[in-house]
Order: C-alpha cells, then sequence, then structure tokens
C-alpha cells in the first residue's frame, strides 16, 4: 500500500475517534445521555466524506458546493427550526435552566457530532501539526473535570489516542500511525486498567481541586436556581406567599450581626410589580459576577455609584463601613445597603448582582459567612437632603424613560379613591422629594402599626382595603401603600424587603427576626434611590425604624437646609370599598391559581428565557467567528518559519523553510517560475527588480550549490535564506500581503511537493 493510501486511513481514522469521543464526552457532560451508536454512524459518514474531498482536490469545490446545497435545502424543508429549538435550548442550558435540552437530546446530540467531525477533521490534517487536537483534548479534559462526571472518562480515551499519535506524527513524519495504533491503544488501555476502580484519592490533593473547581463554576459557569430572601422566612406572609396581608408572627430567633455606625436599612429583594395581591420580580432577573470588569457600567448604573455627581458630594454621600456576620442559615441573598461603594465577602463567598440590583452569593448562606461593604446609610428626613436632591436634579441629563415606565406602573383595577388621596397629599409640593417626604408622613401619622390584623380578603385589592378599611397593618402594608402612592404620584418607585440594622452605643446591632422590614426606595433624577420608611414608630421596637422623618411631627421645613414642605392633608373618609376596588379578575390572577412566590421566585436570577432567535443566532454566529478567528490564529502559529526552523533537526531543512517563504513571498508579487526555468535563472532575473536589501541572486546561486552540488548546508546559509525571506516579506505591499498570508493559510498543494518544487 502506497504512501499516500496510509496518510488518507490514519487521518481518516484519527477524525473519527477524536469526534465520537469528544461527542460522547460533550453530551455526558450537558446532562445528554450519550448514544455511540448513532454518533458514531455520523461521526464516520462525516469524516468519510470529508476525507474524500479532501483527498481529490479537483472535485474539492465541487463537493463543498453540493454539501452547501443539501445543507440549505435541508434547512429550508424544516431544519433551521430544528437549529433554532437545540441552540435556544443550549443557551437556556448553560444558562441554568435544564429543562429544554433533553426535549431536543436527538438532534442536539447529532448536530453537536457534525461539529466535533469538523474540528477533529481539520486538526487531524498533516498542516495542522499536533496543536489544535492538543488543544481539544485538553477541552474535553477540562469538561469531564468541571461537570465532575468521572462516568464520562471511558470517551477521552479516543480522544486521547488520537492527540497522542498525531503528536507522535509531528515528531516523528515518516512513521506510519496505523501501524503504531494498536501499539498506543494497548498501552493507553493498560494505563487505564492499572488505575483503581475506585480512583486514587489523596484527600488534601482532592480537597484543594474540589475547591479550585468549585470557585471556577461559581466565577465563569454559575447557572444553578438558588434560594431568595423573602419576609415569609420571618412570619409575615401567613395567608401564603401569594398574598400579602394577615396576622404576622415574627419571632426573635437571631439572624446576624452587623457592626453599622447609624441605622442601615439592608436590602434583601427587590421587587417591581405590584398585581392587587403581592410583589413580583419581572425583570427578567440577569445575573452578573460582582468583580466582572465588564459589568462595571452595568453594577455603577444599578447601585448608583456615579451619583450624585462628584461636585455635589457632601457628608450625607461619604461612604461608612459596615460588616455583617451570619448567626443561621438562610437563603442565598446578602444583605446589603443600597448605593455600595465597595464589597469584601469572607471565605468562599462570590457575589453576583441582578438587574433588580440585588446581590447574592452562589450557594446558601451558613454560620459565620461574613461580608463588608462600604456605602453612603442615607435616607429619607436626614438634614440637606432635600436640598441635595434638587440641586443633583438641575445638572441631571435625560430621564432614562425605561426605568420611569417600570417602576411607575400600575394594575388597571386601581379605584378612583386612591388617585384622588395621591393628589390630595402631595397637593402644593414643588419637588419630588416634597411629594415623596409627605407620602411617607401622611402613613406614618394617619394609619396605626400593629401585627395583629385580620386576615385580607382574596377578592379585594390590599393597598385600597388598607388605606380606606383596615387602616391597620405591620411594614409590608405601609410599604406597599406608599409605593403604591409615589407611582401615583409620577415617581418611580420600588418594594424592597430586608432587614433594619439599629446599633447600639458600640455600633453593633443584634439583627434577629424581628427586625424584618419592608420599606420603599425612590428614585430622583441625578441623585439616584433613596430610601423612605413610612412604618410609624413603636415603642415595642417589632418591625419598626425609630426615624424621625415617619410617624414624627417633624417635616421638611423643620429640618436645615430644607425647602418648606406643604402640610399634609387631613385623612380621607373611609367609605365601603365599592366595586371599583375590587381587581378585575383577568387583570389579576386568582390568588388560588396563583403561583407560589417561593417556587415561582426560587431563583429570580435566571435568566429570561424568552431571548429573541436573531440575538440567538447572532451569538452562535460571534462564536464561531471567535472560533474561526482562534484556528486561523494558531494556523499562522503552526505555519510561522521562526517557529518551524526550531522544531527542524537538520540545517538543510531550516534553509528549505526559509526558501519556500521567499518563492511565496515572489508569488504574492506575481513572479511565478515557469517548469523550465531553474532556479539560478529565475532569481537572476528577478534581481532588478527587487529592492537592493534583498541578495535575491546570491540566495538563488546558494540554493542551487547545496541542492545540485552535493554540499551540505551551514547556519550561514539559513541565515541568508532568513534574512532574504524577512526583509523580501517587510517589502510586500498590502494587497500582496494579503495574498501571502491567504497562501500561507491555505496551501494549494502539501508542504513535501512544495519542498521538491524548489529543487
Amino acid at each position: 500500500m502506497n504512501q499516500k493510501l496510509w496518510d488518507m486511513l490514519s487521518c481518516f481514522v484519527l477524525s473519527f475517534l477524536m469526534a465520537l469521543g469528544l461527542t460522547c464526552t460533550f453530551a455526558g457532560a450537558l446532562d445528554l445521555t450519550p448514544s455511540p451508536l448513532p454518533a458514531a454512524a455520523v461521526c464516520l459518514t462525516l469524516a468519510l466524506g470529508l476525507e474524500a474531498l479532501w483527498q481529490f482536490p479537483r472535485y474539492r469545490m465541487w463537493g463543498l458546493g453540493a454539501l452547501a446545497v443539501l445543507g440549505l435545502i435541508w434547512l429550508a424543508a424544516g431544519g433551521g427550526t430544528v437549529v433554532s429549538d437545540v441552540m435556544r435550548a443550549f443557551t437556556l442550558q448553560i444558562s441554568g435552566i435544564p429543562g429544554a435540552l433533553p426535549l431536543v437530546a436527538g438532534e442536539a446530540e447529532a448536530l453537536l457530532a457534525v461539529v466535533c467531525t469538523l474540528f477533529s477533521f481539520l486538526c487531524s490534517r498533516r498542516q495542522a501539526g499536533s496543536l489544535g487536537a492538543l488543544l481539544l483534548a485538553g477541552g474535553a479534559l477540562m469538561t469531564v473535570w468541571l461537570a465532575d462526571r468521572a462516568d464520562l472518562i471511558p470517551w477521552l480515551l479516543p480522544v486521547l489516542l488520537s492527540a497522542l499519535l498525531l503528536f507522535i506524527r509531528e515528531r516523528i513524519p515518516s512513521l506510519s500511525l496505523l501501524r503504531v495504533l494498536p501499539l498506543a491503544a494497548a498501552m493507553l488501555l493498560l494505563a487505564w486498567g492499572l488505575v483503581p476502580a475506585g480512583g486514587a484519592v489523596i484527600p488534601a490533593l482532592k480537597e484543594y481541586a474540589d475547591s479550585l473547581r468549585q470557585q471556577v463554576m461559581d466565577r465563569l459557569f454559575f447557572t444553578e436556581p438558588r434560594d431568595v430572601f423573602s419576609l415569609a422566612s420571618e412570619g409575615y406572609y401567613p395567608q401564603g406567599a401569594g398574598q400579602l396581608g394577615g396576622p404576622a408572627t415574627p419571632t426573635d430567633h437571631p439572624v446576624m450581626q452587623v457592626s453599622t455606625p447609624r441605622r442601615a436599612y439592608l436590602r434583601g429583594v427587590i421587587l417591581n410589580d405590584y398585581d392587587g395581591h403581592t410583589w413580583r420580580n419581572t425583570l427578567g432577573g440577569r445575573r452578573y459576577l460582582w468583580d466582572a470588569s465588564g459589568m462595571s457600567g452595568q453594577r455603577q448604573q444599578l447601585f448608583d455609584e456615579r451619583l450624585p455627581a462628584a461636585g455635589l458630594s457632601s457628608s450625607l454621600t461619604e461612604p461608612l463601613s459596615l460588616s455583617v456576620r451570619m448567626l443561621e442559615t438562610g437563603a442565598s441573598t446578602l444583605f446589603v445597603p443600597q448605593r455600595i461603594r465597595s464589597l469584601r465577602t469572607g471565605g468562599e463567598l462570590v457575589p453576583y448582582f441582578t438587574n433588580s440590583s440585588e446581590l447574592f452569593a452562589t450557594r446558601n448562606l451558613q454560620p459565620g459567612d461574613t461580608w463588608a461593604v462600604s456605602a453612603p446609610l442615607m435616607a429619607a428626613g436626614d438634614p440637606g437632603l432635600g436640598t441635595l436632591i434638587s440641586a443633583a436634579a438641575e445638572g441631571a441629563g435625560v430621564a432614562d424613560e425605561e426605568l420611569r415606565e417600570t417602576y411607575t406602573r400600575l394594575p388597571a383595577h386601581l379605584s378612583e379613591p386612591v388617585w384622588q388621596l395621591a393628589t390630595e397629599i402631595t397637593a402644593g409640593c414643588e419637588t419630588p422629594y416634597e411629594k415623596a417626604f409627605a407620602i411617607q408622613n401622611y402613613l406614618a401619622r394617619n394609619y396605626r402599626y400593629t401585627l395583629n390584623v385580620q386576615p385580607h380578603p382574596a377578592d379585594l385589592d390590599f393597598v385600597s382595603t388598607f388605606l380606606f378599611n383596615t387602616r391597620e397593618g405591620y411594614c409590608t402594608y405601609f410599604a406597599t401603600a406608599m409605593t403604591v402612592l409615589c407611582r401615583m404620584a409620577g415617581l418611580p418607585a420600588r418594594y424592597v424587603e430586608g432587614y433594619l440594622a439599629e446599633p447600639d452605643e458600640n455600633g453593633v446591632a443584634a439583627v434577629t427576626g424581628l427586625n424584618g422590614h419592608a420599606w420603599t426606595e425612590v428614585f430622583f433624577q441625578g441623585f439616584g434611590w433613596l430610601t423612605f420608611d413610612a412604618t410609624p414608630r413603636q415603642s415595642s421596637g417589632q418591625n419598626s425604624p425609630e426615624n424621625a422623618g415617619a410617624g414624627s411631627d417633624e417635616s421638611p421645613e423643620d429640618q436645615p437646609e430644607e425647602d418648606p414642605a406643604p402640610e399634609t392633608p387631613s385623612p380621607a373618609p373611609s367609605p365601603t370599598p365599592d366595586p371599583d376596588s375590587t381587581p378585575d379578575p383577568e387583570a389579576t390572577p386568582d390568588p388560588e391559581a396563583t403561583p407560589d412566590p417561593e417556587t415561582e421566585q426560587a431563583d429570580p436570577a435566571a435568566p429570561d428565557p424568552g431571548l429573541p432567535l436573531w440575538l440567538l443566532v447572532l451569538l452562535w454566529i460571534l462564536l464561531i467567528l471567535l472560533i474561526l478567528v482562534l484556528g486561523l490564529a494558531l494556523r499562522w502559529m503552526h505555519t510561522d518559519p521562526a517557529r518551524r526552523e526550531k522544531r527542524a533537526r537538520e540545517e538543510g531543512a531550516r534553509f528549505d523553510l526559509w526558501l519556500n517563504d521567499v518563492l511565496l513571498s515572489l508569488r504574492a508579487l506575481g513572479y511565478s517560475r515557469p517548469s523550465g526555468e531553474t532556479l539560478m535563472t529565475f532569481t537572476r532575473r528577478l534581481e532588478p527588480v527587487m529592492p537592493a536589501a534583498v541578495p535575491l541572486a546570491r540566495l538563488g546561486e546558494c540554493a542551487s550549490l547545496l541542492h545540485y552540488g552535493r554540499v551540505q548546508a551551514l547556519e550561514t546559509d539559513t541565515a541568508l535564506a532568513r534574512d532574504t525571506a524577512q526583509t523580501l516579506r517587510k517589502a510586500l505591499p498590502a494587497r500582496c500581503k494579503m495574498f501571502y498570508t491567504l497562501r500561507r493559510l491555505f496551501p494549494v498543494k502539501d508542504r513535501r511537493k512544495a519542498e521538491r518544487s524548489v529543487r
């Protein structure tokens, strides 16, 4: 059997083995059950077809064209839908939603086999060397390690075998791989068989490896569902997480210890959508790594890191240090103030944030977990805030319409008396801050705080019933009413649940379940979000802040540097709820049919599955282009004469490498040597048209002497060829450099024929 047939068979066998191993490895890592026979059929057919096209260059373009036409026909006949479904399912899988990919498991594995076969075929070419195969093998090993799937190790054997053989072929080109294949396979199987069935485990190394894998997964591939904080865990949702209200039963069990110089509102969950029964997060919940440099702009916007402008800084905006130590097991939520300037987490906590500005870790919190933040601890009622907010608004740019639309949205069923009350409370207020402060004071002065309230009727709107009927409640009542009234007054507002930390004289707050709290954040243009707490002060200290701005007789005009605020209206009458105050059944879901938010919000940070198809296609195109660019870069490095010179064993081979590069540059300039012309004649003919620094004729004489005079090449000969090639390449015009690059990346004929042509 001639050498060409041996090469063809070896390339085919190696590409098939590598493709099959990669397909089954990646399919298993994606939680697809690998199907060896269908995958082998796809890999075998495609590898054989590609090898046949490669071995017959005359028909290569026709064959590729026929494959492209068949592919387009398949896409038009329904294949496009298959590809779209697989891409969407794969995107959901890597984003933490694993239910979609098994539904298209067969199609996904077939497409995976096609992609793996294409890459394996390219890596098995002689021109590609062994670098690509080693990278694929390393990627497969890394995939198995990150997925912690020891059961996939057998599928790595054909991948490792192919990479090993390609490495041997690169180092010993004359060796027949098919003859070495049985010996290499036997050695690999023997090595694998000698490993103990349970594996050889060194506890210290295993612990370090597991920790490292967890860090990599947390920082790069975190997509797992997680538990989210809710005041339901503190007894504030006695009627179920889908319905606000009812008698609350908080306890004084310890939650965390907080070191803070002043009262701190520690945000847990931030919700934007009110439906008449409860609050939900409908922002899609995208998650971002806190330390990711590419997400710094998103983080700065969500946490108001650049607001207000630097020229408006005051003592109010100076960051204060605050640290938290957990005392019990809890959800993954990290409790922090709103305007974070710096964040440090202890132990193995890896912080993420969502597009609702919630902060969380990649696992549930445990006793002893710690984190520290630096943040301004501002709240409505602080002296000078009104002046600062007004000054920030004057220098602000155009309002963010998307933010305003999101945080002023209200359900259509709210009755006219609620809108009328919001208008009466804010009548005469000149600034947005005065409006929000007036609403806070009105609620704190005119409604009673109590934990013992009657269950809320399921068919009535929560806010309307509280304002005109119940007229008493606890933090969730006051925070919901304030958020809704602020939105009616045109102020972007959102509902927040978390804990209120009240420090003692030593600056330490022992936070318990009684400190679970809800409040409102209002957005001011140019200033950002500000905490408003309408819950009245209570001597019992349960679920109630000790702030002077809520429930006190003070108003903005009593505080220094504040503009006068209008007098708040007297309490509105308490009409019997009319039919208009009842939520529209079509606008508000039936509570019995409403999903339990503990289940629905089990992962509000899960990516929105409704990504448009064009975006998915664009992402995949960008990924493919990135892979192609990486492949071309590796190919460029592999064909670099300087790198190949280091691997050559003989001086004559080094000389020929640089001589071939000179001839390639000449072809890029449009000079080709006729079949009957000697190399010496060719170079002498071109000498006059070459730049003065290119000793082309001298190089031709040296090459003829070496090839025909049976003289051994010296280092000086190689240096002459190297200098000539590098000088000529630098002198190429831009158009010729492009031709040179393409011919170097995609040679017309193989290396051995090119080397014979120079002789």
